[in-house]
This record gives structure tokens, C-alpha cells and sequence, in this order.
């Protein structure tokens, strides 16, 4: 990320830029209409070049990267391929770099990240690779992790067996959220998953994927951070290396991490506005600076790319001021006040005409860039009484319901919303009892929780456990008055475990491996009334993985009958 210092050069340039880039969209418009005139398509693309030039002199990375690649779609188009698509897509682009020179103007900052959303919309006309969110950010990838991970939990042969339960917790957490269902709750069955598995795996050099992955999905709980579809792509990428392991073993633990990917996830681990625990711990072995967070990334995002509410309502009150400005130079023109230059008001349509691409009004927009071509040539004295004049005056007030009916679209909806929320304020009220008992329930097991953790951390004090048999006794009372039998089945299974293979007589030692399994189950019916106190429920799959790890200890949940 380069900071520009010196936004003199910039705005020494602007004018000439935008003048380029306004004779680009020209030539590319007069080829739409006629494709015949290759020659004007070529010359767009010879600006685009010229573009690229600047910006990598003004230390631009995005904008020159958008222009070469708004010089490869040209080219792509005079060999005669997607041309309606590909114009579509190089119109917009056009748009948006001119967008984009006004934020650096107005931020006095690169911040080339705003724009890999934007050149990745024409490389994805053009059917090419997307870029990563990290394409411009820089790290030393060599680094090592730090603090080192602790000696592995399982043997190298065990890996892959123990791996593949691991796997389908980490699934059922990502199968949620591809869903868009509580990624919060999601997103932690994943980093518990993986989690797991870099204790699993240990100092391996497949380690550091593990380790950075995990302080990912911290990142995003922490932050609440925007799951994109490349994040989500991101996501599904780990499931695959822990494929991997599953079938691979011992191979799998020897392999380097893809290097892209410890990039991309890296990166996203720098936009945390926290640092505890991993989180903190990749940020200091990378030098992660504190600089820009998520919540400012997508803001940011938002504001360049004219998408969020208030920018809408900006963009809709300057349309409105540059609509009043025509209509007030036709109303003296009707007067006979003054001579009218209709030129001047040719580019005032073709500056309305632009931003309405942008706020997707592509339909009001063609016909005012169409009218703004007829009114060039009008001379002073036209008479107000043709019909080209009564023409442009009907388009002007379609033009501004239009603009007039996007405003409001984009008005503020928290007064509905709050009025839907007290319709049904009489079903919150009849739930207050309900998670009451769930946030008990939840209670009791975070008193297990750390139990199990003192138990671990004491060398095996059973005096650690010796309450553990009653709260979770508790907890399956609180689960049976709210009717959730399958997840009180679980508890009854962790407290029998607990009895007999923790607190009875004779009993021998576990290993870490069993307890760890053990807080899966109680972590995994914790997630599950996490989810239901959100009232955004995940379903019963995460169940699934409680009842997996019973099994795996040895006492079979035994599921209530319906």
C-alpha cells in the first residue's frame, strides 16, 4: 500500500486524465453504435496504455492495473470475442477508475484495496482468474511461526484417523456458513476444529497453515467480519488441506503450505482490529502493523464504489441539484431571458448521464447520453415549442422520479424494522423464560469447561472434577424443560463418562487426546443454545459432532425416541 505524499501531481494530471478517460468512453460508445469503427476502438485502447503509463508514475498500483487490464479487454475485443460483454464490463470500468482518482483525491491515499472488487468484475467478463484480496498487500512469507508449536498430541500415523472427525466438525461449521446461517457460531466450530488439528499435527511444516488458519477464523468472530465469496473460497480451501491430511497422513504433515493461500489468510489476520491469543501471535511474527481493520476496508469499499445508503442519497441529491440546473437554464430558454448554449448543457447531460450507470439507472441513463448528443447541436434559438425540446423536457422528469425513487429506496429502514421487532415484541417476552434456562444451561457448561481445562492444567487433580457430575446433572434438567432430548442425551453421556472413567474407583489416567474430546462434545451442545440465545439457530448437525465424540470415548449417546 503506497501513500501518496504528494497529491499536487495528482491534481496537476486530473484534468488531462479525466479528459482522456471522457474520450476513451466516447470512442468506445461510437464503436457500440457502429462496431465497424475498429479504428476508434483501438484508440481507446492506446489510452488505456497511456493511463497505465501515469498511474505507475503517480505510484497508483490499482489504477494502473485496472488500466492494462481495460487494454487487454480491448484487445480481446478486436479479435472479435464477447463483445457485448465485454463493452458492458469496460463501460463500468471506466466509470469506477474515474471514481476511484476522485476518492485518492479526496482520501490523499492509494489504498489500492477498494478497487480489487472492481478489477475483478472485468476479469471475470473477460474469463479470467480473479484476483486475491491480498494482491496488494506485503509480507514476509518466510518468517517462522512464533511462538513455535508444541509437541504433537497423536503419533504421525494417527493423524489422519483423528483427523477426519476433526474434518467434519470443521464441514458442519462451513456447510453453515455457505449458508449464511449464525456465521458466529460457525465460524467458532471451525477454529476449534483447527485448532484441534495443530495440536493434532504439532511442529510440522504443514504447522504454520493450521496455526494462521485458526487466527483467520478468530479474526473474523472477533471483528464480525464481512464473509465474502472469497473469503468463503478461502474457508472451503482449508477444508481441502485438511482433506489432505485425512487421506494423505503422515505425507500431508511434510508439505509446505500453499503460499498464496498463507498470504491471503495473513492478510486477513492484519484487518483484525484485536490481538489476543493467535490472533496476536501471528500479528507479531509477521510484524502486522496496526493499520487498516475490515469494518474500515468494507467502508471504505462502499464509498469509492458508490454501494451503501448514504452515498446513494449523496449521489441522488447531486443528481437532483444537476437536474434543477438543466431545468432552470430550459426555463430561462423558454423565457427568452438569455441565449442558451446548449453545449453546456450537453455536458451536464453527459455528467448525469454517467452517474445514473453507476446507480444502475442504465435505462434513464442511455437516454439522457442520447439526447445530450442531439442537444450539442442545437443553436441558441431553438424553438422551445419542437419536439425535440418537449422530448428533453419529459426525459428530465422521468429522469428525476426515477432518481427521486431510488432515494427513497435507499432511505433508512431501521424505523420498519423496529416497527416489525414490536409486532412480535409479545413473542420475545413469552421466550424470556426460555433464555432464562439457556443462558443457565450455558453457564453450567462453561463451569465444566473449566474444569476439564484446571483438570488438564493440575496433573490430573481429580478434585477438579468432583462437581462436575452434579452442574452437568443441572444442565440436562435445564435442556429437558426446554425439549432439546438429543442434546441432554449428550450431557447424560459426558456425565457418565465422567463418573465412570474420570471419578471412579480404579480409574486410570486419560490421555489429552479423550479430554480434549470431551470438551468437543460440551463445546459443540454450548454452540448449539449460543445459537438458539441469538435466536439464529444452526440446526442440529453440530449435535452430530458432540455425538461423534461420545462415540469416540466410548459411551454412544443414546438419542431420545421421537
Amino acid at each position: 500500500m503506497v501513500a501518496i505524499t504528494n497529491s499536487t501531481s495528482l491534481t496537476f494530471l486530473k484534468e488531462e486524465i479525466d479528459s482522456t478517460l471522457g474520450e476513451a468512453e466516447r470512442q468506445l460508445e461510437a464503436w457500440v453504435a457502429d462496431p465497424s469503427r475498429t479504428s476508434e476502438l483501438s484508440a481507446c485502447g492506446e489510452a488505456f496504455h497511456q493511463l497505465r503509463g501515469i498511474f505507475q508514475v503517480l505510484e497508483l498500483p490499482a489504477a494502473a492495473l485496472m488500466s492494462e487490464e481495460m487494454e487487454l479487454v480491448v484487445q480481446r475485443m478486436l479479435d472479435g470475442e464477447h463483445r457485448a460483454l465485454l463493452g458492458g464490463a469496460l463501460s463500468q470500468a471506466i466509470l469506477l477508475l474515474g471514481r476511484y482518482l476522485e476518492y485518492v483525491q479526496l482520501k490523499n491515499h492509494a489504498m489500492p484495496e477498494v478497487m480489487v472488487n472492481a478489477i475483478n468484475e472485468l476479469r471475470r467478463a473477460a474469463e479470467k482468474p480473479l484476483i486475491q484480496e491480498c494482491h496488494f498487500f506485503s509480507v514476509d512469507l518466510a518468517r517462522d511461526r512464533y511462538p513455535p508449536a508444541a509437541a504433537a498430541s497423536a503419533s504421525a500415523a494417527d493423524v489422519g484417523r483423528l483427523a477426519r472427525r476433526l474434518r467434519h466438525m470443521y464441514q458442519v461449521g462451513l456447510l453453515g456458513v455457505l449458508r449464511g446461517q449464525n456465521s458466529q457460531v460457525n465460524l467458532k466450530l471451525m477454529a476449534r476444529a483447527l485448532g484441534r488439528i495443530d495440536r493434532l499435527c504439532g511442529p510440522v511444516p504443514t504447522g504454520r497453515l493450521w496455526w494462521v488458519a485458526r487466527a483467520v477464523l478468530e479474526s473474523m468472530v472477533a471483528d464480525s467480519m464481512v464473509i465474502t465469496p472469497a473469503r468463503k473460497s478461502l474457508l472451503a480451501q482449508y477444508d481441502r488441506q485438511i482433506k489432505r491430511l485425512v487421506y494423505e497422513g503422515e505425507r500431508a504433515l511434510q508439505t509446505e503450505p500453499p503460499l498464496l493461500m498463507l498470504k491471503e489468510s495473513i492478510y486477513l489476520v492484519s484487518l483484525c482490529s484485536v490481538s489476543p491469543g493467535f490472533i496476536g501471535e501471528v500479528k507479531q511474527a509477521y510484524e502486522l502493523r496496526a493499520g487498516l481493520t475490515d469494518a474500515e476496508l468494507q467502508t471504505e469499499i462502499a464509498l469509492m464504489a458508490g454501494g451503501n445508503g448514504s452515498v446513494i442519497r449523496s449521489v441522488a441529491a447531486s443528481l437532483k441539484e444537476e437536474l434543477n440546473e438543466v431545468k432552470q437554464t430550459l426555463d430561462l430558454a423558454a423565457q427568452g431571458v438569455a441565449d442558451t448554449n446548449y453545449a453546456d448543457v450537453a455536458d451536464i447531460l453527459m455528467r448525469i448521464g454517467g452517474t445514473l450507470t453507476m446507480v444502475n439507472l442504465g435505462r434513464e441513463a442511455q437516454f439522457i447520453k442520447t439526447r445530450a448528443e442531439q442537444v450539442r447541436g442545437w443553436s441558441a434559438n431553438t424553438d422551445i415549442e419542437s419536439e425535440g425540446f418537449q422530448q428533453l423536457v419529459d426525459e428530465l422528469l422521468a429522469t428525476e422520479n426515477a432518481v427521486a425513487g431510488l432515494e427513497r429506496s435507499f432511505t433508512p429502514a431501521d424505523d420498519m424494522h423496529q416497527q416489525a421487532g414490536n409486532s412480535r415484541i409479545s413473542l420475545y417476552q413469552l421466550d424470556d423464560a426460555r433464555m432464562t434456562v439457556v443462558t443457565e444451561c450455558r453457564s453450567g457448561m462453561s463451569v465444566a469447561k473449566r474444569g476439564v481445562a484446571s483438570f488438564l492444567d493440575s496433573s490430573w487433580d481429580r478434585m477438579h472434577l468432583a462437581n462436575l457430575p452434579g452442574i452437568l446433572a443441572s444442565v440436562s434438567g435445564g435442556l429437558m424443560f426446554l425439549d432439546l432430548g438429543r442434546a441432554k442425551a449428550v450431557m447424560d453421556a459426558c456425565r457418565s463418562y465422567i463418573e465412570q472413567r474420570l471419578l471412579g474407583a480404579g480409574a486410570d489416567s486419560p490421555t489429552r487426546e479423550n479430554m480434549d474430546t470431551l470438551a468437543d462434545a460440551i463445546t459443540s451442545v454450548d454452540y448449539y443454545l449460543e445459537s438458539m440465545e441469538e435466536h439464529k439457530p444452526i440446526g442440529e448437525s453440530v449435535l452430530e459432532i458432540a455425538e461423534e465424540s461420545m462415540e469416540a470415548l466410548g459411551f454412544p449417546v443414546i438419542r431420545p425416541v421421537a
